[in-house]
């Protein structure tokens, strides 16, 4: 039997993992890794960090703590720590005879408890019954330096947060607003300093300034609330909710599996791979940041699967691919996340009827076929090597093997999936808006049961959401006070080189949104742009959704790691295992950048054509 197979059969053997969802299992497996030790060899020492939880194979341990208490182990798992919040091992672990263990590690676990809440109580029963009685101490790492930092920059962002609203109530009748309207320019400009300096989770400054809006009476409720009612909303609940039946019912991996089964076994077939993963999940998954911790681990697999050497050029180019895949056409599909609900919201309703999910996905075609292009060119230029990759075939068969025949849950993701794109396609024939078709979707899910109540309740983004309705709602009465009209007047001259030089202004708008980056997060950057911009496109004779989409690209460029949370995220799964050379990675995103712009430019002849321009 090869290590392979013995590891998958020793996680279903153990008592507590063999409880573990099928999915949870074949993810663990790429991780786990066969150590042999020799008799008196020391396995791990107590106080050492708590990396791994061991499975025996052959052989006896004796577990040794700091009072004296020596334990032979009775069960064949030890290192149950790792499993746990215990950040070292409480005791020495000694091989009395020749051992042979399989080791798993604690970010695997990590996951594994994620998905199977109930295993870490039983991982500290096994450790209590292994070394019961001693005292656990918590990790003592102190991070009151970088706290104290954070904490004097949110300081300065409550003052201004209190001090700039009092100067628009005190300065507004200056400017000939009335009353009402100068109350809400107060509200709002609260509302954008605690987004600029991220004093609260995003959603909340939306949420206070529609409250205060309604308490004050400054706008009809069906104005401010406008936003929970649109079909920007209905659509991403409904595909929030599908995106977590896709997840979590394990079709995702396995697609993944397959491609990396039947895909060449070359850098060109891997690279292939990751990025059709990313650009599939793109439509499907509605959270950036979501595809971007699903192709992680995927690319952690590859690399270590087909013995890329670390931080080589061949797995820098592969952590490229999987980044680029799962982000570079988050404009390009209305439903890929939620902020691009906002900017349909944006729309007046004709043009909502115009640009569903096909008609944007064809608007935004130019753009997305030019940067992939550029991109597969320019990552074949800078990133060549001469390594020869060896997919262990094996491998994935032996994960596959885990995740058992497709489940009901998945079948159940394939139709929700399929029977939206097909509705979406065939929307002139049957008329059903796509939203109520999501929406159809989403309650069938839940009255079979294949999204359950916790997971509906726990996984589905509501805080996006509640950001997404507030945001919508902010806008409306902006609208409802003629400040959108207002800001065209002063901006006519902005609006007079939209409308003659429209090239020129993109750099305007690239320069305007790249300065806006490095202070403000790209969701409040893209909507504070769109509030101002898309009104004025009206007025020059643009389709307000090209303004919308061009923010939507733009928005996304980062140069620093803290301007992009989604990356902070997919580095920090893979940081610590040094993957890929960051100083590359990052020389080769502030290239893409300016591949974003030169999207734009490609697109400016097909928009023309459209009759957009």
């Amino acid at each position: 039997m090869t290590p392979i197979a013995r590891a998958a059969n020793s996680l279903v053997e153990d008592s507590i993992i063999s409880r573990s969802l099928n999915e949870s299992l074949a993810r663990m497996l790429r991780n786990v890794k066969e150590l042999k030790f020799k008799a008196g060899e020391i396995i791990y020492s107590a106080n050492a960090d708590a990396k791994f939880l061991y499975l025996v194979q052959q052989g006896t341990v004796e577990l040794a703590t700091l009072t004296g208490k020596r334990v032979r182990i009775e069960s064949n798992r030890f290192g149950e720590e790792a499993a746990t919040d215990v950040p070292h091992y409480l005791s020495h672990a000694l091989a009395v005879t020749e051992v042979i263990v399989f080791a798993i590690p604690r970010a695997s676990l990590a996951g594994l408890n994620q998905f199977n809440p109930g295993h870490k109580a039983q991982f500290y029963f096994s450790l209590l019954t292994n070394i019961g009685g001693e005292r656990i101490r918590p990790n003592s790492a102190s991070s009151a330096a970088k706290e104290g930092g954070k904490e004097a920059l949110h300081a300065f962002g409550w003052f201004v947060t209190i001090l700039l609203p009092l100067l628009v109530l005190f300065f507004g009748r200056d400017f000939g607003l009335d009353r009402e309207t100068t109350v809400f320019l107060a509200i709002f400009a609260a509302t954008v300093v605690m987004w600029v300096f991220e004093l609260v989770d995003e959603y909340i400054p939306g949420l206070f300034a529609l409250l205060v809006t309604l308490a004050l009476g400054l706008a009809p409720t069906k104005t401010v609330l406008a936003g929970f009612a649109s079909d920007g909303f209905f659509m991403a609940m409904s595909i929030l909710g599908l995106g977590t039946v896709v997840v979590l019912s394990g079709l995702s991996f396995r697609f993944l599996l397959w491609l990396l089964r039947f895909l060449p076994s070359t850098p060109f077939g891997h690279n292939l791979g990751l990025m059709l993963t990313g650009l599939l999940l793109t439509p499907i998954v509605p959270s950036i940041n979501a595809r971007a911790v699903l192709v992680a681990p995927f690319l952690v697999d590859m690399v270590e699967t087909v013995k890329f050497s670390f931080s080589g050029k061949a797995a820098t180019k592969l952590a490229i691919t999987a980044f680029t895949g799962a982000t570079l056409l988050s404009a390009c599909f209305m439903t890929s996340r939620s902020v691009n609900f906002v900017i349909f919201g944006l729309l007046q309703p004709q043009q909502q009827e115009q640009f569903q999910w096909v008609y944007w996905a064809f608007a935004s075609a130019g753009a997305a076929f030019t940067m992939l292009l550029i991109y597969f060119i320019s990552v074949s230029m800078l990133f060549p090597s001469k390594e020869v990759s060896k997919l262990s075939k094996e491998q994935v068969r032996a994960q596959l093997s885990l995740l058992g025949p497709i489940k009901n849950r998945e079948w159940a993701a394939i139709a929700g999936v399929l029977i939206f794109a097909l509705g979406v396609v065939t929307t002139a024939i049957h008329g059903v808006p796509p939203s109520m078709l999501g929406m159809a979707i989403l309650f069938t899910l839940l009255l079979f049961g294949s999204l359950r109540k916790n997971e509906f309740r726990e996984k589905t983004d509501w805080p996006s959401l509640v950001y997404l309705g507030s945001l919508v709602g902010i806008l409306n009465v902006f609208g409802y006070f003629g400040l959108d009209k207002l800001i065209s007047t002063h901006l006519s001259g902005l609006g007079e080189v939209m409308r003659t030089d429209f090239n020129m202004f993109v750099i305007i708008l690239f320069g305007v949104v790249a300065a806006l980056r490095f202070v403000i997060p790209n969701t409040a950057t893209i909507a504070l742009c769109a509030t101002i911009f898309m009104p004025l496109a009206s007025h020059a004779g643009v389709h307000p959704w090209i303004i919308g989409f061009i923010l939507l690209l733009l928005g996304d460029m980062w140069i620093l790691p803290y301007q992009c949370p989604h990356y902070q995220q997919f580095s920090e799964l893979i940081r610590s295992k040094g993957v890929y050379d960051e100083g590359a990675f990052m020389k080769f995103n502030f290239f893409m950048n300016l591949v974003r712009l030169g999207g734009v430019y490609a697109s400016i002849p097909f928009w023309t054509w459209l009759g957009l321009l």
